[in-house]
């Protein structure tokens, strides 16, 4: 009768660190996800304040977009914004 409770630890065991496993993946894709809108959120700060760009910041529709587009794309889309609006083509 010992085997199937041994049985039930080794599947809990094995269960413990496949669960383990996906929860450092998640973590470790959130993490670099993170940094890399950090760094468009700060690239975009930084261009304004360098008045290399004129990004508006304060509570309008074009704030929204330029977060939500940069939350969502991180470097990449702070790069597009950057230069659509050195060619005057954002904000909107």
């Amino acid at each position: 009768m010992a085997i199937p409770g041994l049985l039930v630890d080794i599947v809990l065991v094995l269960l413990a660190i496949l669960i383990a496993y996906v929860l450092y993946k998640a973590l470790k894709t959130t993490k670099k996800l993170a940094v890399n809108i950090l760094i468009g959120f700060i690239l975009i700060v930084i261009t304004n304040l360098l008045n290399i760009t004129s990004i508006p910041f304060g509570f309008n529709l074009s704030t929204l977009i330029t977060v939500v587009i940069t939350a969502l794309t991180g470097v990449f889309g702070a790069l597009v914004l950057i230069i659509l609006n050195i060619f005057g083509l954002y904000p909107f």
